[in-house]
């Protein structure tokens, strides 16, 4: 093995031999809590944060897939066709729901 390989053999080691990091037993309760307290400002930022993911991994794909030689039809078919499935399954799920009676209350 080479110094530097065994360097980071060595900080690996080190590091599988710690403790398990853990949460308190509480954790999902107190997490609740706090989210219904502040659900208005959390979900503004939320999607916002979701959009800009978004619009940063469709440019990533899209450079990283043009990079590989693919063309832009292909490109565009690969990144829109799967939006277009959740669109699809998200309008099927919506009127099976309202069909069912669940809808007006």
């Amino acid at each position: 093995m080479e110094p530097r390989e065994a360097e980071i053999d060595s900080l690996l080691r080190r590091s599988m031999a710690g403790p398990v990091p853990s949460l308190p037993p509480d954790f999902d309760q107190r997490l609740m809590r706090e989210l219904r307290r502040s659900s208005q400002p959390l979900d503004r930022y939320r999607r916002i944060l979701l959009t800009g993911y978004g619009l940063t991994s469709v440019v990533t794909s899209a450079a990283v897939m043009r990079g590989q030689g693919l063309d832009w039809g292909a490109i565009s078919v690969m990144i829109l066709g799967p939006l277009a499935l959740v669109a699809v399954a998200r309008w099927a799920r919506r009127t099976a729901y309202t069909t069912m009676g669940h809808g007006a209350k």
